[in-house]
């Protein structure tokens, strides 16, 4: 599900959370996806050992997998994509969650956030097959984009089933993987009556109660810096999700050019934006996942508008030449104040 990202990525989203000291804590990490999970729990339930939480989370994150992954062929995601078929499909109430999610994103950005874009995704090298040695021309772009648009797939909530109007559409849920991975770890972790932990998939956090040393988990953004690894601020969080989307880590450049591996549905190729990333707090971290992914395609101008729109928290930081400054929607400013009072 997407290429991997590199650790210390992660390591720098919790560059905050690292060395806290207080309450005995339990942590774990380890690769998931592609990518790399790591799992905080303060003042764990007696009897909880590192040893269990890391085989109970790895259990949950790998039947995740198995439901969503393109890269597993045997996935239930990747058998849909290879059944032909323009009937009603049968999917598990887990995929058709997942699945729903995403088009809600969709009807909320215009069909910025794409789940069927897996074409595209695939064309520019950034899906589980190897990136081209050339780039693609625009023949293929365009015969990509022909399977692709959010209103080629039909849902029926009950029994769980989807309909596709072309059968050579695909499905590509990555943008909401690592969210769907960091709620069904949390849920997990709910119903073994943990009641402080943070949760990270990549880029994408679920954070509940206080941390070690009872304060909220302190989550930082990093600025969007190809080249160097920096902290631009430090938000608090409990009891929300927060995930980060940029253009600056999983990209390649050709003839001196970079190409993002946010592709714009509407053109069917890689972002050109001066967004370099979108932070983004709410309730469930599928949800957070998948508008960060939007508001980068959406771009620097229509993703804030949204935002404000929509009561959406939302951070954003935008290039000004070799300059980055942040806009923040109205929502966030509660965030930013508490940060400040803790710097």
């Amino acid at each position: 599900m997407g290429l991997f990202p590199v650790l210390v990525a992660l390591c720098a989203l919790l560059l905050a959370g690292c060395g806290e000291r207080g309450a005995p804590s339990i942590e774990i990490e380890g690769p998931t996806m592609g990518t790399y999970y790591s799992v905080k729990v303060a003042r764990p339930p007696s009897g909880m050992t590192a040893e269990a939480l890391k085989l109970d989370v790895e259990s949950v994150l790998d039947r995740v997998i198995a439901e969503i992954s393109t890269y597993e062929p045997t996935s239930e995601l990747s058998r849909l994509n290879a059944n032909p078929g323009t009937d009603w499909i049968p999917i598990s109430p887990e995929l058709y969650a997942v699945i729903a999610q995403g088009q809600h994103i969709a009807a909320l950005s215009d069909g910025a956030f794409d789940i069927t874009v897996g074409p595209l995704v695939n064309l520019w090298g950034f899906g589980p097959e190897a990136r081209p040695a050339v780039l693609p021309t625009p023949e293929q772009i365009q015969a990509a984009r022909e399977r692709v648009g959010w209103h080629k797939i039909e849902l029926r909530a009950s029994p769980p089933a989807i309909r596709k109007a072309r059968g050579d559409v695909y499905i590509d849920l990555s943008a909401l993987g690592e969210g769907y991975g960091a709620d069904r770890v949390a849920a997990d972790l709910d119903a073994r009556g943990v009641a402080d932990y943070m949760v990270a998939v990549a880029g994408t956090i679920r954070a509940k109660g206080l941390n070690p040393k009872g304060q909220p988990w302190a989550i930082a953004i990093e600025e969007p810096l190809p080249d160097r690894r920096s902290v631009h601020r430090i938000v608090p969080v409990s009891d929300r999700a927060i995930s980060t989307s940029g253009d600056y880590r999983n990209f390649f450049e050709k003839d001196g050019k970079r190409y993002s591996h946010e592709i714009d549905p509407a053109t069917g190729a890689p972002i050109e934006r001066n967004l370099g990333s979108a932070t983004v707090v709410g309730d469930r971290a599928i949800l957070v996942d998948g508008l960060a992914t939007a508001f980068m395609v959406l771009g620097e101008q229509r993703a804030p508008a949204l935002a404000v729109s929509q009561g959406i928290a939302a951070y954003f930081i935008v290039r000004d030449g070799d300059a980055l400054h942040g806009v923040a929607s109205p929502a966030f400013e509660a965030y930013l104040a508490r940060s400040t009072q803790d710097e």
